[in-house]
């Protein structure tokens, strides 16, 4: 064995091309490998621990208790596809207040449940204990302002005392207390939701939790399912970052594995070939077959192991910034990180595959007879690529690159293994280009400044995104053209402050119909629209939600549409597909909306392309119904081709309409901080495929002109001059580049048409075409000459130095 691990050492010291090249394919497979398993491990373990430990329910349903008694709630667990119920508990929303405050800190959904354990959603008390009476409530833990045990809130103005707090691991309320408190805390003195909780038989994904949610919908009257949410929501976002990356880098990983599979078959197999008089060697010294294949294992996984354990640290550094915003699942005291199996498993399995692949050709070199090895020498047999060699003589291509380009039909085994890596590289390269595209378009399209430029915000907005004046006369009139007001909506009944809550004198705002006639007047305005937003609350969910009515036509607003259409009229509304999947829901559902106690039910027609899951769109008046006194906040305005957007923003702030810190026009600036991030990590990869699809060319290459070192010798002293040596070389790969170039595009756009949707499905997104449809055809004209590059890239150092080498050293080999 001491021999065994001489030998392989002193040819890893050797032949160092060989051991560069299977270094760096065992890094990048490992790397991506660490990358991809490690992401996927330890972005949704913590999580799924926690669901299962803690019961998770997988959808949470908001019933109007006015149309559906408990007794039809609870008779939907035996319906279609339901597996379990737990509840219904009574709910309701209220604003949040501290004693001695003026305005109330947002609103939050209180459930009333006696006991934090039950057949689903067993709630995790992080401190003190559960209520017992009324006039104690425990708190959501993160929800609300930062408050203790032993602390005193408002909750629609019936003061409680903190007992304790807890964590649910789908967030299913901002707070508990007993069932009979939540009447003194509802709207009105009653209780008018139910909250239920639901397990499915098939909950994998959004449209399976979306087919039971409507199963409970149909099993109810109708109307009463007023909304729900999905545990697929809290799984996204206790993933962060970290899931988005995995299925590109997975595709990554597989190409690495692929490629180091190819590539150390043919280093293995190339060596065997360039070291036939070596083979003699070994078994005239004494060596046994086995111990002659063991070598040639030996060559290959010394490096192997060495770029194994560099790798297992590169993937690790390229993890730790991707998982820096992955939150730590609820009740469960793990930190999210890569976890000690995958840095065991990958390397191992790894070195397993290079194994493998190493293995029929060490195999083949310990069964060659040691006198035939030694006569044999590097001489490839008689008669392999003679035809070829004769076809391309008589062509009128210049001799030299005749021959180079008969060069690959000497060795076919070989050529074939560095036509897939090249193939293989070609694919990374059309992926990566696709995939940053999408990137591109998907940026573009979620910060929507090609078609609207300008935001005009008139000043400081009130609570709930009213602003303390009501809007003047004519205020509707919002198009460049001017257009119809928006239709009043019935006057509100004349409501008190809420107790404890005075009116608080909000700081000035600007004449919307001033600055709505500045920008009518402005030559470089081409159309703009009012903005008027309101706070709301969707039942079922434990956030309010942000509800944006625009007037007159909106459909320039550039907010790209996935399925439906966009607003057309009163009572519709669009949703981004985060909202659709975590509300259970489908385009042409209806929802509820909420607003201090007024409630409007719209239907969704459209699912907009936005990663802002709290922003609803509609048209102003439906708005208006839900506050008939709310006021535009804002104006977005496209300008004309051609106009600088800084210089028109500064022009309207400066116009005179607004008052001192009231309001300013600015530049849309939606910086998106995890796209670069993703362009940066798929350049990286894109690189490292490349580089190692490279060095795969540099290994066939280098043995190639090792092989034929006589010939050489024999053509440059007839007279071969090195740039012409150097052009043999180099146009010996260049024919397998454009080959595997040609046939490496279509598998890098299927890979990306697979992924890309795939990726955007994590980030709770759906692509529209124009975002998956992004190869041109100069695009595929360049990506075609991709495998030529990298082949000519790799071929270049070993064509200079049989370029830069004399004749007579050739003639000696």
């Amino acid at each position: 064995m001491n021999a065994v691990v001489k030998a392989a050492w002193a040819a890893v010291v050797r032949r160092r091309v060989q051991t560069v090249v299977t270094a760096v394919v065992a890094l990048l497979a490992t790397a991506t490998s660490v990358l991809a398993f490690g992401l996927l491990v330890a972005s949704m373990a913590p999580f799924d621990h926690a669901f299962s430990a803690l019961h998770g329910a997988h959808a949470t349903v908001s019933v109007d208790a006015g149309r559906a008694t408990a007794e039809q709630v609870r008779a939907t667990g035996a319906g279609s596809g339901v597996a379990e119920v737990a509840g219904p508990y009574p709910s309701t929303s209220a604003p949040i207040m501290l004693p001695g405050d003026a305005v109330a800190h947002g609103t939050m959904t209180v459930v009333g449940r006696a006991d934090p354990n039950g057949p689903l959603d067993t709630l995790k008390l992080r401190s003190g204990r559960w209520v017992r009476a009324p006039g104690e409530v425990v708190l959501g833990d993160g929800e609300g302002p930062r408050l203790g045990v032993g602390d005193r809130l408002r909750l629609g103005g019936v003061e409680l005392t903190v007992v304790g707090v807890a964590a649910s691991v789908t967030d299913t309320a901002g707070a508990w207390t007993v069932p009979d408190q939540i009447a003194a805390l509802a709207p009105g003195g009653a209780a008018k939701t139910f909250q239920a909780l639901y397990r499915f038989a098939d909950a994998g994904d959004s449209d399976a939790v979306a087919d039971g949610v409507a199963a409970v919908r149909a099993a109810l009257p109708s109307g009463a399912v007023l909304g729900s949410t999905s545990y697929l929501d809290a799984r996204r976002e206790a993933a962060g970052t970290a899931a988005l990356v995995v299925p590109f880098v997975t595709a990554f990983s597989v190409l690495g594995v692929v490629m180091s599979v190819l590539i150390v078959g043919n280093v293995v197999s190339g060596a065997v070939v360039a070291g036939y008089r070596g083979i003699g060697v070994l078994k005239t010294l004494g060596f046994t077959p086995r111990q002659v294949s063991a070598v040639y294992l030996a060559q290959v996984l010394l490096p192997a192991l060495a770029g194994a354990a560099a790798g297992m640290f590169a993937g690790h550094a390229l993890a730790v910034p991707l998982l820096a915003d992955t939150e730590q699942s609820y009740a469960v005291p793990e930190v999210a990180g890569v976890p000690w199996w995958v840095d065991v498993l990958v390397p191992v399995g790894l070195l397993l595959v290079v194994c493998v692949a190493a293995l029929i050709p060490a195999l083949r070199a310990g069964r060659i007879p040691a006198i035939q090895a030694i006569a044999v020498g590097r001489a490839p047999r008689a008669g392999r690529g003679f035809r070829a060699h004769r076809l391309l003589a008589r062509s009128r291509l210049p001799r030299a690159v005749a021959l180079g380009l008969a060069g690959p039909f000497a060795r076919p085994a070989r050529t074939g293994m560095t036509l897939a890596a090249l193939l293989l590289g070609t694919t990374a390269v059309t992926f990566a280009y696709g995939l940053g595209q999408t990137l591109a378009r998907a940026d573009d399209g979620l910060s929507r400044e090609g078609s609207s430029q300008i935001t005009v915000s008139l000043g400081m907005v009130g609570e709930q995104g009213g602003m303390h004046q009501g809007p003047p006369e004519g205020a509707g009139t919002a198009g460049a053209g001017g257009g119809p007001p928006a239709p009043p909506a019935p006057p509100a009944p004349p409501r008190g402050p809420q107790s404890g809550q005075p009116t608080v004198e909000q700081p000035p705002s600007a004449d919307p119909v001033a600055v709505a006639d500045m920008l009518r007047a402005d030559a470089s305005t081409a159309r703009f629209t009012s903005v008027t937003t309101l706070e709301v609350e969707v039942p079922g969910r434990t956030r309010p939600l942000e509800l944006t009515g625009y007037d007159t036509d909106s459909s320039w607003l550039g907010y790209p549409v996935v399925a439906g259409r966009w607003l057309q009229g009163t009572g519709e509304i669009v949703v981004p597909t985060s909202f659709l999947r975590t509300s259970a829901l489908r385009v042409g559902d209806e929802v509820a909306l909420d607003h201090d106690g007024r409630r409007v039910t719209v239907r969704i027609v459209g699912e907009a392309f936005s990663d802002d899951e709290e922003a609803l769109l509609t048209d102003r008046a439906t708005l208006l119904q839900l506050k008939p006194d709310a006021a535009i906040t804002a104006y977005e305005a496209q300008v004309t081709p051609g106009t600088n957007a800084d210089a028109y923003a500064e022009r309207i702030s400066e116009a005179g309409v607004f008052a001192a810190g009231a309001g300013a026009a600015m530049p849309r600036s939606e910086e998106n901080s995890t796209i670069p991030i993703l362009i940066g990590l798929i350049g990286t990869l894109t690189l490292l495929i490349a580089g190692v699809a490279g060095l795969g060319v540099l290994n066939t290459v280098a043995l190639d002109t090792r092989e034929r070192a006589q010939s050489i010798g024999v053509l440059k002293s007839l007279g071969m001059t090195p740039r012409q040596t150097m052009a043999m070389v180099v146009t010996s790969v260049v024919g397998l580049g454009l080959v595997g170039g040609a046939a490496g595009i279509p598998l890098g756009v299927a890979l990306h048409h697979l992924v890309a949707p795939v990726m955007a499905s994590t980030a709770d997104l759906r692509l529209p075409d124009s975002m998956v449809s992004v190869y041109g055809v100069p695009a595929y004209a360049v990506l075609a000459v991709s495998g030529a590059v990298l082949a000519t890239l790799g071929a270049l150092l070993p064509a200079g130095w049989a370029a830069r080498s004399r004749a007579a050293a050739w003639r000696t080999e």
